[in-house]
């Protein structure tokens, strides 16, 4: 009895569990990590580290203290970087809560992602964190993030990255750890989210695509608002970037890796080539990718079952008659055939299997060392793929009739 009563005193100071702990206050926390190119070192490296009160607006008369603050040193890695520094920041540099990495174009064109393997083995760092590529420099981009609706500026940016439910316009997903799974895979390459300053402060002139989602981040045709945009994907071939699709690409990509929930879009008027009509598309059946043949130049076929419904016709046309209900459905089916194809084509010139098709190939093959030597990546630019598209009108929103604004175009 008695030894068990010393050993129970020797072991209670290992209890306590407090030898290694930090004080919140005695912490700098990173929400975002900007990673540039470097001049005395390999990166320039930006960190956006908050500030707690601040961002919770109990400081400085309720917010008029910036929320985050916003510095860059250079260093050779992620971690050099802490070195650097705490050696002018009062606080402990922490990762463990930052939601984003922003990388700029220009690295990601010339030397790729090549922090990719620190990234995924820094203990601090989630995996989860988004991969953000943009134009400027990633540590001008960060200092322009300042939302109007929050006070937390990566807050406002993961709520960006919610649109790709809705308009269809970005990615799925774009996480580290997503990422590297597809760099370390033969069958399909990644994407990662597209990012740019808005037109007005950058001086360039915005392009006039002839759809509204034809866009990319740092065209778009507005005024006002935070002056950072996202929209599009920027396309990795093995860990380089090769190029940039634009949102209407990227409502492709989601419809063929059966990922595109709805979105609005405008699609020209078969009975008036001078107007166009205005629908909501969402998802019908799933999509279907078969391998039709295999060999030096492989053929595939994508079957793809979209529903849409009509929310304005300027013309006045009534879509609601059968007569007209055909020539309306051909006419979007033409449209996202368009879409899909340009997507195709435009992938398989950089050789970036970023829709995925590779993975419908590879059940093709008995054994892992029968698929690595077909070399896929290198059969994918020859490959015919074929797409068919089915659409089905499944609503004519609140009323059948065309309006009485729209009544000189009844009877075309």
């Amino acid at each position: 009895m008695r030894r068990s009563a010393l050993a129970l005193l020797v072991l209670l100071p290992l209890l306590a569990g407090c030898w290694n702990r930090m004080e919140i206050e005695d912490g700098a926390y990173v929400l975002a990590v900007g990673i540039d190119q470097g001049r005395s070192s390999p990166y320039a490296i930006t960190v956006v580290m908050g500030r707690p009160r601040a961002l919770a607006g109990k400081e400085g008369g309720g917010g008029s203290e910036p929320p985050v603050v916003i510095t860059t040193v250079e260093a050779p890695s992620l971690a050099a970087a802490t070195n650097v520094l705490h050696g002018y920041i009062g606080r402990r540099v922490q990762f463990h809560h930052t939601l984003a990495v922003f990388v700029h174009e220009e690295l990601a064109r010339t030397k790729g992602l090549p922090f990719l393997g620190e990234l995924i083995r820094f203990r601090q760092m989630r995996e989860t964190a988004f991969l953000i590529v943009t134009r400027e420099p990633a540590a001008v981009f960060l200092e322009h993030v300042h939302p109007r609706f929050d006070n937390n500026p990566i807050k406002f940016i993961e709520q960006l990255t919610y649109h790709a439910r809705t308009s269809g316009t970005l990615p799925a997903e774009s996480q580290i750890n997503g990422v590297i799974s597809l760099l370390n895979a033969q069958y399909q390459e990644p994407v990662a989210y597209y990012a740019a300053l808005a037109a007005d402060v950058t001086g360039q002139e915005t392009s006039s695509p002839e759809r509204e989602s034809a866009f990319t981040a740092g065209a778009l045709p507005r005024r006002g608002g935070t002056p950072v945009e996202m929209v599009g994907a920027a396309v990795f071939q093995d860990s380089q970037m090769v190029g940039v699709l634009n949102g209407e690409e990227v409502r492709g990509l989601l419809v063929l890796q059966n990922r595109f929930q709805g979105a609005f879009d405008a699609v020209p008027d078969p009975g008036d080539p001078e107007q166009v009509v205005i629908l909501h598309i969402s998802k019908g059946r799933p999509s279907r990718i078969r391998v039709e043949r295999l060999g030096e130049k492989p053929a595939l076929r994508a079957d793809v079952k979209l529903e849409a419904e009509v929310v304005a016709i300027p013309s006045g046309i009534d879509y609601s008659l059968p007569e007209h209900q055909d020539d309306l459905e051909r006419a979007i089916e033409q449209h996202v055939k368009e879409t899909l194809t340009r997507l195709i084509e435009k992938t398989q010139r950089w050789g970036a299997d970023v829709a995925g098709f590779g993975r419908f190939a590879v059940s093709s093959f008995p054994t892992v060392q029968a698929w690595e030597a077909y070399n896929w990546p290198a059969r994918y630019p020859e490959a015919e793929i074929t797409v068919n598209v089915d659409v089905r009108l499944r609503r004519y929103g609140l009323t059948l009739s065309p309006t009485h604004a729209s009544e000189e175009g009844v009877g075309r």
